[in-house]
């Protein structure tokens, strides 16, 4: 049965379907879903890969400068609090070390930054994994993978 609906001087058929609206609606939560799966997954290799540079970090800021703290001299800033010294050659030896021994998701991790300056070190690393969910156009582009970068610092100040 047809339903008759009075436009003006002309009767319109309400006639139709749902189903072209309720394909589309899936269509766009599906993509939707897709995009926060990729999302939460490059989040969370990020993590990851922060989580592997702070520990290889914390390895290398132990690279004490025996001579400087022996000698009794402090890496002091004006105004700030002395620090422990380290050593920063022996130190980006260790935090290479270890972040050679480690992979993220199977891909190697590649030192893209080091710094150490003033007994304050600070690292920047990157690697890439493989999306999730790859479409064919991006994938063409990119290789269907996502780069990840994280930067870590750290320092050890003198205790009184």
């Amino acid at each position: 049965m047809k339903h008759l609906k009075l436009k003006g001087k002309f009767l319109i058929a309400e006639e139709g379907s749902l189903s072209v609206l309720i394909s589309a609606l899936f269509l766009v939560v599906f993509i939707l879903s897709v995009g926060i799966i990729d999302v939460t997954d490059s989040y969370l290799a990020k993590r990851e890969l922060t989580q592997i540079g702070e520990d290889a970090l914390l390895i290398a800021s132990h690279s004490l400068d025996e001579n400087r703290y022996y000698l009794g001299v402090p890496s002091t800033i004006p105004g700030q609090i002395a620090r422990v010294p380290i050593d920063c050659q022996i130190a980006l030896g260790k935090f290479g070390r270890e972040i050679n021994s480690h992979n993220l998701r199977n891909n190697i991790i590649v030192v893209s930054g080091w710094s150490c300056v003033r007994d304050q070190i600070t690292a920047s690393i990157s690697s890439s994994i493989q999306a999730i969910v790859t479409f064919p156009i991006i994938s063409r582009i990119n290789g269907g993978r996502i780069e990840v970068s994280a930067t870590v610092g750290a320092t050890s100040e003198l205790s009184n």
